[in-house]
């Protein structure tokens, strides 16, 4: 892909003096290609780069950098998925599930992308709507999850659950997470949900302390339909999208959730520790016990 125009969106509080903001944006300039930034922060850069407000739409751009953690990073897919642009994550934060580029490998990993030596990988997106008194009244897509939850001092929360407009359970507990197989290792894992290569395309349900040890996640069909209807009865009920954007619920709210149109186009890299797996090894410290017979007579050594 020829890169022309690459839109910036960065965390300030990772990058306080943006000083790897620079660095991209000099890197960037250097190469010919117009950079992009939000509007609040583009008075603190040299006017006299080749550098322009990042408006709707989004169209001519080629490429969105993400400079932060993973919340950075889902940030930056909302934005450029409807236009089906790349989005590059480069780490300032901690764990970094998502982001590809670490601080260290900046210098390394920019020009791959300048030499067409990088992967596209596909990601499936959730979309979502909330039906109050029969009328919409939002609407929502992601790349990780959608959480309804109650909030800080509510007690347990009763969720009506219903797939492809089957009624198949009715949740007591703290809350319900929505997620993709890429969100499978955010919020859902640490919930006790299982973890999901992240190409496959399926949606997965996982309670938040439910209140029956039957209550289990449950990996469902990526074209399945989602109802969930809130029974709750003056407790306060909230539903997030990517931890980031948050809906007040009420009783009877009905939250329809089901596979999004857009896709989020994810820049990978080849090579070790770049793989799903070798991110597992590396993010939750899976060191394990090495068997150096079996790895040397499988040609691993």
């Amino acid at each position: 892909m020829n890169i022309l125009k690459a839109g910036i969106i960065v965390n300030e509080e990772k990058d306080k003096n943006f000083n790897v903001t620079k660095k991209i944006i000099n890197f960037l300039n250097d190469k010919g290609i117009d950079v992009y930034l939000p509007k609040n922060i583009i008075s603190l850069f040299d006017k006299s780069k080749k550098i322009n407000f990042l408006t709707e739409p989004y169209q001519e751009l080629n490429m969105f950098f993400s400079l932060g953690g993973d919340g950075t990073l889902l940030r930056a897919t909302r934005l450029a998925s409807p236009y089906n642009i790349p989005v590059c994550g480069i780490n300032l934060g901690g764990l970094g599930f998502l982001t590809q580029i670490g601080l260290q490998e900046i210098d390394h990993y920019l020009p791959c992308i300048l030499e067409d030596n990088y992967q596209i990988e596909e990601r499936m997106m959730l979309y979502g709507y909330i039906m109050r008194e029969g009328k919409r009244n939002g609407k929502f897509y992601c790349l990780n999850d959608i959480v309804v939850a109650k909030k800080l001092f509510a007690r347990l929360i009763n969720l009506d659950m219903l797939i492809n407009d089957e009624y198949v359970i009715q949740y007591a507990a703290d809350g319900l997470i929505i997620s993709t197989s890429t969100g499978s290792t955010a919020y859902s894992l640490s919930a006790g949900g299982p973890i999901i290569y992240p190409s496959l395309k399926t949606i997965i349900i996982t309670p938040i302390c439910p209140h029956t040890l039957s209550a289990r996640a449950l990996v469902i069909h990526h074209k399945d339909n989602i109802k969930l209807i809130v029974r709750s009865k003056n407790l306060e009920v909230m539903l997030t999208v990517d931890g980031q954007e948050g809906f007040d619920l009420e009783e009877n709210d009905v939250i329809v959730i089901q596979k999004s149109k857009y896709k989020t186009q994810l820049v990978t890299f080849p090579g070790p520790g770049k793989s799903f797996y070798g991110i597992l090894r590396r993010k939750l410290k899976w060191s394990g016990r090495v068997l150096p017979n079996i790895l040397e007579d499988d040609g691993w050594s």
